[in-house]
């Protein structure tokens, strides 16, 4: 079957002790395998009882790691893993292997890259001035039994996608127009799709016009709709709440100007989020959800960027790094979180497809 992944996948290294957020320390309830743990269930004592406390059984019969204090049991002070270190790597459950890594699997094809949630995969993601690629390989990896007659529209929107992908790296266009213009060709995509049609590759974007809006109000709506979610750091909740008591006085267009050098790290992000969750409407059918769901995340994230830079003077790439991570672990992390932020394009009236293209569109926002 074909892989598709990154160029920088292949130099992913976990950085292990020496990472300042270990995933071991997020406090995530981490399912364990079946065949983990009847492994564990198979060692002798008292080695067997000491693993085993460590994990919690649901009433589905799914076991689970018991975070003690917000970190896993098994975590050793020097920040490795006890399970590695006296088990071997090939014993420690399939999340815990893959992790920060993801995988997809459509007609033929699987799907791979890494989270945003680890700041060496950020860090691999934001540092390079280049656009981004991937590269597509065969692999003896098993394919999905699915020939595509069940998915009418994964060969359409793959199309699709890569047009995405053009738009927003045409670095002669300023970033929020290659938004718009993303978002554009997702309301024409979404419209053909609402018919029962697939959509061609060439489909023309939408003319839909974009409405006249107060900026503030759209960015203090995206502000609203995250502190709504659940939090798993304070500092995440507390900056969440500086950025929405400073709206008003926010030099959105200093900051903007500060960055104008490093605008591709935030071109960086929507190709990210455009490659990990745009084919997913191959099966819910919902691909405007999908654009604009890139464009609130990047637009929260330059958010909180711009009142670090206004607060501090400064916005580093370990600063744009710790900003995404922590965005990326509280919302891409959370099923419940990424289902309310799908909603909020429902219910929010700041939110709408037109108020967006407004946005994005204004002059205010033509240097960034």
């Amino acid at each position: 079957m074909e892989l598709t992944a990154p160029i920088y996948y292949k130099d992913f290294r976990c950085l292990a002790s020496a990472c300042r957020d270990n995933c071991c320390r997020t406090g995530w309830e981490i399912d364990v395998d079946d065949e983990t743990v009847s492994y564990y269930q198979s060692l002798p004592q008292p080695l067997r009882d000491r693993i085993l406390s460590g994990l919690a059984e649901n009433e589905e019969g799914i076991y689970t790691i018991r975070p003690v204090n917000g970190q896993c049991p098994f975590l050793r002070s020097n920040g490795l893993c006890g399970l590695v270190l006296e088990l071997g790597e090939e014993h420690i459950g399939d999340i815990c292997a893959l992790h920060p890594r993801y995988r997809e699997w459509f007609p033929g094809r699987m799907e791979i890259g890494v989270g945003l949630c680890c700041e060496e995969a950020a860090r691999l993601m934001l540092d390079d001035p280049a656009p981004a690629e991937f590269e597509t390989y065969l692999t003896d990896a098993d394919a999905d039994d699915d020939d595509g007659e069940e998915a009418p529209l994964y060969l359409p929107l793959l199309g699709i996608r890569d047009r995405l992908f053009a738009l927003l790296q045409d670095r002669s266009l300023p970033l929020p127009r290659r938004m718009a213009n993303a978002l554009r060709l997702a309301v024409a995509v979404q419209d053909v799709i609402n018919r029962g049609e697939r959509p061609d590759e060439d489909i023309a974007p939408s003319e839909w016009e974009a409405e006249s809006i107060d900026p503030q109000s759209v960015l203090a709506a995206a502000v609203s709709v995250h502190q709504e979610m659940e939090v798993l750091e304070t500092d995440w909740a507390d900056n969440l709440s500086e950025a929405a008591a400073h709206l008003n006085g926010l030099d959105w267009r200093g900051f903007c100007d500060a960055l104008e050098e490093r605008v591709y790290e935030y071109e960086h992000l929507c190709i990210y989020l455009v490659f990990r969750y745009f084919l997913k409407a191959v099966y819910d059918e919902d691909a405007l959800t999908k654009v604009k769901q890139m464009i609130l995340m990047v637009l929260t994230m330059g958010l909180l960027g711009a009142r670090q830079w206004q607060k501090t003077g400064r916005f580093s790439l370990a600063d744009q790094i710790e900003v995404c991570r922590q965005y990326s672990k509280e919302v891409e992390y959370s099923d419940d979180n990424m289902e309310l932020l799908a909603e909020a394009f429902l219910f929010e009236e700041e939110l709408r497809t037109e108020k967006l293209l407004g946005f994005l569109e204004r002059d205010e926002t033509s240097k960034s």
